[in-house]
């Protein structure tokens, strides 16, 4: 007759290791829907960044952005299964920005044959980055290629609109 312990130990293996990978994949966050709203229109959000919720028609060009873009514009690039990243540097930052450019041109290619990534600086970010999903986050102190690169690879091309 086996322990009780003996009994558990597979479970907690699993949860263990389960654990361990949700938390590579980010933190879930509320879903706010995903309406179109007019192009131009500021949507409210509960919580920023938003990874879920109202947005323009259009969206973000995957790559690398050198000005800072609306979310009601990189939304959508989330509701396509795209992942967004958010940076902030108190002060300039180039080896951060040459890092996720790298990023961009090494990851691999989702199902459609593009990088569904945008980076964009952000200025209202608390932390250095943030990585998005649709209704997904990781924020991080630090550039963490690994890190992103695991999270990316569990979200790209899984936003409730299956297109490129």
């Amino acid at each position: 007759m086996r322990s009780g312990l003996a009994r558990l130990l597979p479970a907690i293996i699993v949860l263990v290791v389960a654990t361990a990978a949700a938390e590579d994949a980010g933190r879930r966050m509320l879903d706010e829907g995903q309406t179109h709203i007019p192009e131009g229109t500021r949507a409210t959000y509960k919580h920023f960044p938003p990874t879920s919720g109202p947005h323009w028609p259009t969206w973000a060009a995957y790559g690398l952005h050198p000005e800072p873009l609306p979310p009601e514009l990189w939304v959508h690039n989330l509701e396509h299964g795209g992942i967004v990243i958010l940076y902030h540097c108190a002060q300039p930052c180039p080896e951060l920005v040459r890092s996720l450019a790298e990023a961009y041109e090494t990851f691999p290619r989702g199902k459609y044959g593009t990088v569904k990534l945008v980076v964009s600086p952000n200025a209202r970010r608390r932390r250095p980055i943030a990585v998005l999903a649709w209704t997904w986050i990781d924020e991080m102190p630090a550039f963490d290629r690994a890190r992103l690169l695991r999270f990316y690879q569990a979200h790209v091309d899984q936003g409730p609109e299956d297109v490129p």
